[in-house]
């Protein structure tokens, strides 16, 4: 193998790397509460319930909902797309995004469902 291919082989060994490692690092991201949302600048996800009887229509594409965190902070999230099935009677939600003064714009939302994972009764 000549120099210049050895070159090029470490050189896409770097680069994938570091494509690797970035993806990695935004999937394996943990939970963090309102105050550190709100101090950080980057998005982030967080982790409560959504608050029942709070969810309003903003149009036809977004909509806006209270979410209460781990550590029973309330706050408001708004979110354009599909409202979530089951979004008030899940065990929990994980919202993605960040904060724009005090509204947290969510990404994405994720629903855990909790009949999805319990045995059946007999």
């Amino acid at each position: 193998m000549k120099r210049y291919d050895k070159a090029i082989l470490v050189a896409l060994i770097v680069v994938f790397g570091a494509g690797i490692f970035y993806t990695a690092s935004g999937a394996l991201s943990t939970y963090v509460t309102i105050a550190e949302a709100k101090e950080s600048n980057r998005t982030v996800q967080v982790k409560g319930t959504a608050v029942t009887g709070s969810m309003r229509q903003i149009d036809n594409n977004s909509f806006s909902f209270e979410l209460e965190d781990m550590s029973g902070s309330v706050f408001t999230v708004t979110y354009e797309g599909a409202l979530p099935v089951n979004l008030f009677e899940s065990d929990y939600a994980v919202v993605k995004g960040r904060f724009n003064d005090d509204t947290f714009m969510a990404d994405s939302i994720l629903v855990k469902c909790p009949s999805k994972f319990q045995s059946a009764k007999k």
